[in-house]
């Protein structure tokens, strides 16, 4: 891979450099980012695709990173993008590395002018005016339904029966979809963990596959219900979000949401039975697609089983 990444990034910058440092530096379940330094000090971060894991694109990934750098968000800045797999046999794209602070014990402990910055920085990302930089299929009323038959394509291309709770709850969501009031750039996968900073403030927002255009709440509700609810507990994480971003969440915001994102992560977990049963035979990929994935479903199941929002 050292030899073949070599070559292509010396034709994509039009300048030779050899590679004197190729490590992986994170676990990734989606994609694997390896550190790639040149002799000449050029430093990146190669992010290759692994089997098709959740179902996402790293060609949609890199397009809505670009996009978030031109409307002035902190993110890497991505370089150049493979999409044929042939180069390392897989696709991949590269962007530059970002130094951050040394990995913590708990990556997901910050302190409070962190989780403050943070919380201002996605708030900012959602209300960039995205609309020259990307485009939607259809019309802004249509958006969430789009989502929603996403993430059941995904589920129903990687199992071979129906699951009776997720056709119900994709039923469930489709019904009770809330009204859009300003479609924005949604992450989709915000919080702890997901990116870099110098331990007071945020210096790039990473992890992007699960971006796409749609209703900010997705991303409040995922931040407080998932990936930052070991941070802080949800009293807290919906006063600073009101107090920084002057965005309120009702009960029943979070209760759609919350089902939301259980959804779509029980839809995207599935993916990787297929890809532990082909390209990608790690043990984690068995795990997510069944541990994780059940877990996932009952969360959704309680949601939605609850009175109606």
């Amino acid at each position: 891979m050292r030899d073949a990444l070599e070559k292509w990034i010396a034709e994509q910058r039009g300048i030779a450099s050899a590679v004197v440092e190729l490590r992986r530096i994170t676990t990734g379940h989606s994609r694997a980012n390896w550190y790639l330094e040149l002799a000449d000090g050029e430093r990146y971060v190669v992010r290759i695709e692994q089997g098709g894991v959740f179902g996402t694109s790293g060609a949609d990934e890199f397009e809505f990173m670009r996009a978030a750098a031109r409307l002035g968000c902190p993110v890497a800045r991505v370089r150049w993008i493979d999409t044929s797999g042939e180069v390392i046999g897989h696709p991949f794209f590269v962007m530059d590395f970002v130094v951050g602070a040394p990995p913590a014990r708990e990556e997901r402990a910050l302190s409070s002018d962190l989780a403050e910055d943070f919380v201002r920085h996605l708030a900012d990302l959602h209300n960039r005016d995205w609309t020259q930089e990307l485009a939607i299929d259809g019309d802004a009323a249509g958006i969430t339904h789009s989502q929603i038959d996403r993430w059941t394509a995904v589920y129903r291309n990687s199992s071979p029966i129906a699951d009776p709770l997720l056709e119900e709850a994709r039923t469930w969501l489709h019904h009770n979809a809330l009204a859009i009031a300003r479609p924005s750039i949604v992450h989709g996968d915000p919080g702890p963990g997901n990116f870099v900073h110098d331990g007071q403030r945020v210096l790039a927002l990473t992890d992007w596959e699960f971006a796409h255009i749609g209703d900010p709440t997705e991303d409040w509700a995922y931040l407080i219900s998932m990936r930052g609810s070991r941070t802080m507990p949800r009293e807290a994480w919906l006063a600073l979000i009101d107090r920084v971003a002057t965005v309120t969440l009702t009960d029943r915001d979070l209760r759609y949401w919350g089902a939301f994102n259980f959804f779509k992560g029980a839809c995207a977990n599935l993916s990787c039975i297929r890809a532990f049963a082909g390209p990608n035979p790690a043990p984690n990929m068995a795990m997510i697609g069944t541990v994780l994935q059940q877990t996932f479903t009952s969360q959704l199941a309680s949601l939605v089983a609850g009175d109606s929002p």
